[in-house]
């Protein structure tokens, strides 16, 4: 009976354990529900303080245009729509500017051309307030980190590319591997697919022709062949 009473104690105390363990999953799903909600809460009052929707939460028509946008960072894209940032510039300056939201690798940064080095300038600029922005909406960001994550190291040879160098070209004044090259490059491409949606969204056919012919310039050669290997 001694061996009964041991086993019948380890099966109550395992059982206690579960019912324990039950407990605490449900009080952690709960908080996870309230947090979910807080942080809902703090999105929604970006979104309000950006204009993307009213105090009734209807979308705007700014929402609208950043509802085109899902390829990259629609925040910070729908912001310099509005700011008038790529109004200023050329095709080949747009498509420069626009790799720093498709290139992710920690490439050596290239000394950058005027031309270029204001298109980043204003870009971190517009990066920096909405992630000042975030913080005042009690949303978890890291202003430098989020400034940071913006990567210039494709910029020159996008330059290159959309104004007309073969690839070979762009390979021998860079040291960025050929297939990441690419992969930016495709990538570029489809971001600039949906800035034509937005400029479509924002009746702005000045902008339409300008990211339309962005994306032509760039979707050529070896880069868009259907396979590498032909």
């Amino acid at each position: 009976m001694k061996n009964f009473d041991d086993i019948k104690k380890q099966w109550l105390s395992k059982d206690k354990a579960k019912q324990e363990y039950k407990a605490l999953c449900e009080e952690l799903r709960k908080a996870q529900s309230v947090l979910q909600l807080e942080e809902l809460s703090h999105r929604k009052r970006m979104l309000r303080r950006l204009e993307y929707s009213d105090m009734s939460d209807v979308i705007t028509d700014k929402g609208r245009c950043a509802c085109e946008l899902s390829a990259a960072d629609e925040l910070l894209l729908t912001e310099m729509l509005y700011g008038g940032v790529f109004g200023e510039l050329t095709p080949a300056q747009i498509a420069a500017l626009l790799s720093c939201f498709v290139f992710q690798e920690n490439a050596k940064t290239p000394k950058l051309a005027e031309e270029l080095s204001g298109c980043l300038r204003k870009l971190h600029e517009y990066a920096r307030r909405i992630a000042k922005l975030s913080v005042e909406c009690k949303l978890d960001i890291v202003e430098d980190n989020y400034v940071d994550s913006f990567k210039p190291g494709m910029m020159d040879v996008v330059y290159q590319w959309v104004n007309g160098a073969s690839f070979a070209e762009v390979l021998k004044d860079s040291d960025i591997f050929e297939g990441s090259i690419i992969r930016c490059l495709r990538r570029l491409e489809e971001v600039l697919r949906e800035m034509i949606n937005a400029a479509k969204a924002m009746r702005n056919v000045e902008l339409q022709e300008k990211f339309e012919e962005a994306r032509f310039r760039i979707k050529r050669d070896i880069v868009f062949a259907a396979s590498l290997y032909l």
